[in-house]
């Protein structure tokens, strides 16, 4: 009988987590009231680790990103974002990001574009085997003001002339008992 509560106990320690799934979505702000305007990505792959905890997991854990497959559901926005955002971008339009550190409320994340890496912290939950991260980038910080001016100007009646260069990012990921 030790035999067999051993066994069970030790293989559900073993198994832990593994990723199932993931999404990355976004929101940009135009107009001077800044009015949102939401979308993800199309174009996303993730890795990550099997682990028994959300440290163990995600540590390490890495994502990319195509910026040229944003989606708003709305094609000639998306158009528009992909030509005069992000189809200029040093590097090509690829957006990366590795987990470097995990703790108790915050992930921070090395995001990499336009040929410039930073630390971004995201605040988290992860109930029931789901992560919900959320931030706030500043294209500037990444060099982009010459992007974000293309942008600004592509759609200059659309934005009442103003296009803000804050964002706010999330992941949501879910993951699955996994031996």
């Amino acid at each position: 009988m030790k035999f067999i509560l051993s066994f069970f106990l030790f293989s559900s320690l073993s198994y832990g987590a593994c990723f199932k799934d993931a999404t990355i979505d976004w929101s940009a702000y135009k107009t001077p009231t800044k009015a949102a305007v939401g979308g993800t990505f199309k174009g996303v792959s993730f890795t990550s680790n099997k682990g028994e905890s959300i440290s163990e997991m995600l540590t390490g854990a890495t994502f990319k990103i195509d910026a040229s497959t944003v989606s708003t559901k709305d094609k000639g926005r998306d158009l528009k974002i992909a030509k005069f955002f992000f189809s200029t971008l040093d590097g090509g339009s690829e957006i990366s990001g590795v987990v470097k550190k995990v703790s108790a409320k915050t992930i921070t994340v090395a995001i990499t574009m336009n040929g410039k890496t930073l630390d971004v912290p995201l605040s988290y939950e992860y109930k029931s085997q789901k992560l919900s991260a959320k931030g706030v980038i500043d294209v500037f910080d990444f060099a982009m003001n010459d992007e974000l001016s293309a942008l600004n100007k592509a759609c200059y009646a659309l934005h009442q002339g103003k296009t803000w260069s804050d964002v706010a990012i999330g992941i949501n990921a879910e993951f699955k008992s996994c031996k």
